[in-house]
């Protein structure tokens, strides 16, 4: 595993979840020569032309024919490869779901699809390039493992942690050029094992991506109101910490599950299935993009329009307790 200095961390937080992705492919590619990486005319996009660069027979582009992609990609992992197909959320797993049940779930291959610009970060491009229901289709297929990582170290080590996993990944990632590093030295980062990113009494918030840093402000300015918040960093939406959950179901008093998706199928669906099997457990709200289309805009604005900031993090767990 390799030691990210803070400086790379530093550049990391300023060019985004994209450069993360590209360099950690890079990385993986120098040490393990098995590593390949597919992509759907996006080399440039998702910052893949240094992997082409440096290794042109292990680097394949499909054009713009995402389910190509996949059936490529399972092709790949059939042969003994480890690709890692990277698209755009808003593409995959949508367009391609059929092919990931059949080709990389159903055959339990070791490969792993990785989505950029997940949620509502296209803005002004509108709701045809937002990705509000990748976690819930990719949820639903067998044997897929789901990550969601929260910052720009935490994204590197799920690349490298779904480079040794036994089974399909897709890791869904968001975090715009400031993605915020929260995260620095040797993160223990296991796929499966939340981390307790801040304790707390009172409410929990459980956060998926990048929006872990607006859960750790929002804890800050409920700290400084008496309010005692806890923030977990659930990285891994499928198979969930459940270990986690009951620890926050026996020791907080809300739960607020945090997420750039859909209530439906994503975060907040999954907890609050493992949850309606408990009795007595804390009240579960979801601050998610909610159930419907959005307004267009740009990505702060749509969301702050559905309360996914610091302040309305905390004026939504206040007014919960």
């Amino acid at each position: 595993m390799n030691t990210i200095s803070n400086d790379k961390l530093q550049k990391w937080s300023e060019k985004g979840h994209r450069t993360v992705m590209g360099e950690t492919l890079e990385m993986l590619a120098a040490q393990r020569p098995e590593i390949v990486t597919v992509t759907a005319d996006l080399t440039p996009t998702a910052r893949l032309t240094g992997f082409k660069e440096a290794y042109p027979d292990r680097f394949f582009d499909v054009g713009i024919a995402e389910q190509n992609l996949i059936d490529f990609t399972a092709g790949l992992a059939i042969e003994g490869l480890r690709p890692f197909a990277v698209a755009l959320a808003a593409m995959v797993p949508m367009r391609v779901a059929e092919q990931m049940r059949d080709t990389l779930g159903y055959m339990n291959l070791p490969a792993t699809v990785i989505s950029i610009e997940a949620g509502v970060r296209f803005g002004p491009l509108g709701n045809t390039h937002y990705a509000m229901d990748d976690m819930a289709v990719s949820r639903v297929i067998p044997n897929f493992t789901v990550i969601a990582p929260g910052d720009p170290l935490s994204v590197h080590k799920a690349i490298c942690a779904a480079a040794d996993h036994d089974g399909p990944v897709y890791i869904r990632l968001t975090g715009a050029p400031g993605f915020p590093a929260l995260y620095t030295g040797d993160l223990d980062f296991r796929i499966g094992k939340a981390i307790e990113y801040r304790p707390g009494s009172d409410v929990a918030f459980i956060s998926s991506g990048s929006l872990l840093a607006d859960a750790a402000a929002a804890a800050e300015l409920l700290e400084a109101k008496g309010i005692s918040a806890r923030v977990i960093d659930m990285h891994t939406v499928k198979p969930l910490d459940t270990a986690m959950l009951d620890s926050v179901f026996a020791d907080n008093r809300l739960i607020v599950t945090v997420e750039e998706h859909s209530p439906i199928g994503g975060l907040g669906g999954a907890v609050a299935e493992y949850k309606a099997g408990f009795a007595n457990t804390p009240r579960q709200v979801m601050a998610s993009l909610g159930d419907k289309f959005q307004i267009l805009g740009d990505h702060s604005f749509i969301l702050k329009e559905n309360g996914l900031t610091a302040s309305g993090l905390a004026a939504l767990a206040e007014s919960n307790l």
